[in-house]
């Protein structure tokens, strides 16, 4: 009897290696506020609530292969400010694309003058902000328009399918969205990186792999 005990133990003990710690699902909630789409999660570990404000229509379709490209709602000095965002980049979409990409973005509220809304690489998401000295006028053109128009202009190998014709969004309850969006939470800033555009990160990341980049350093001054 103990010998079975015993080979069943055996026979069990793979199964039991193999076993694996169950995921915990993140609460998550999503709500549509006009022409938006509020959407939080929370962090398990703090119970802190990050949210995302993004426009309910794609400017290019998330598909297989390739991130979606969106407009969304950052906060950027304090003020809530428009983005174009590529998300959930892959490492070889990276590598292959971004290495040799020096991307902006355009977009024009109603008839106001044209805001440009320089890329940098934040994580594996490439963000298109307005200058920190755009802020505000951003917020508030952001806040009251009916419509945007969108260009996403780039320039290298970027494997994603971004069109370069001009698009257009119409923009309804911003303003709630806006108010709501703050009452919950935007998404942290970021503490480095920001300003930085996406040929000075890569330049960066590659230094930091001993590629490229200029290895010499100036001489000491002799006393």
């Amino acid at each position: 009897m103990k010998a079975l005990v015993f080979i069943a133990g055996l026979l069990l003990a793979p199964t039991l290696a193999m076993a694996q710690a169950r995921k915990v699902d993140v609460p998550h909630s999503e709500q549509a506020i006009g022409s938006w789409v509020l959407s939080c999660a929370s962090d398990p570990m703090t119970d802190t609530q990050t949210c995302r404000m993004r426009h309910k229509l794609w400017l290019v379709v998330p598909g297989n292969g390739h991130p979606g490209l969106a407009l969304e709602v950052q906060q950027r000095g304090g003020q809530l400010v428009p983005a174009i965002t590529l998300r959930d980049l892959s490492f070889s979409t990276a590598l292959s694309g971004l290495l040799t990409l020096a991307a902006t973005a355009q977009v024009r509220f109603d008839s106001a003058p044209m805001l440009e809304l320089p890329c940098s690489l934040e994580g594996t998401t490439v963000m298109c902000v307005p200058q920190q000295a755009d802020n505000v006028r951003a917020a508030a053109e952001l806040a009251k328009a009916h419509t945007v128009l969108v260009r996403f202009k780039s320039f290298g190998n970027l494997p994603l399918g971004v069109p370069d014709d001009t698009l257009a969004l119409d923009l309804d309850g911003t303003q709630d969205a806006l108010v709501r969006f703050r009452v919950a939470g935007p998404a942290t800033e970021p503490t480095s990186g920001f300003g930085q555009d996406v040929s000075d990160t890569v330049d960066r990341l590659l230094r930091r792999l001993g590629v490229g980049g200029d290895q010499t350093q100036a001489p000491a001054k002799q006393p």
